[in-house]
């Protein structure tokens, strides 16, 4: 019996193809460049609300999804939606931080979380998942401490 990976458009049920990954990932990196090019660093409250409504009611309701998955081309490919889930979290936490450290007006602060953050949606649509890697090594940390 072959495992259902997928169920009618937006309806994920264990993965998520490719293409809408890379949706989302496109879908932050240039709303990153479009509020440091402009300098208008409020446009990151937009990713920041794309994700955590993605995060709350899922991929069917994320918008960089809907807007930018057509560019990409329709991929077998899919990705854990555990892992995706990760992802997000770290996502919305970068997007925090330097929501945050703006208002307070740490500004070194908010540029770095921004960077770090951008330059893990440039590694993720180049094909390495860093969030994947730190995840990785969370599950090794928590399998070492159990098993000492």
């Amino acid at each position: 019996m072959k495992t259902q990976f997928w169920r009618g458009d937006y309806e994920c049920v264990d993965e998520v193809p490719l293409h809408y990954v890379r949706g989302n990932q496109l879908g932050i990196l240039l709303s990153i460049l479009a509020s440091v090019l402009s300098q208008q660093l409020w446009i990151l409250i937009l990713p920041l609300i794309v994700q955590l409504i993605s995060r709350t009611y899922g991929v069917k309701y994320n918008l960089f999804v809907r807007l930018f998955s057509p560019l990409f081309p329709v991929s077998t490919r899919t990705e854990s939606r555990e892992l995706l889930r990760f992802n997000n979290l770290l996502a919305i936490l970068f997007l925090i931080v330097t929501m945050t450290a703006l208002l307070l007006n740490i500004t070194t602060l908010a540029y770095i979380t921004l960077s770090m953050l951008t330059i893990a949606v440039v590694l993720a649509l180049s094909g390495f998942c860093f969030g994947c890697f730190i995840y990785f090594q969370w599950k090794q940390y928590w399998a070492r401490k159990r098993n000492a």
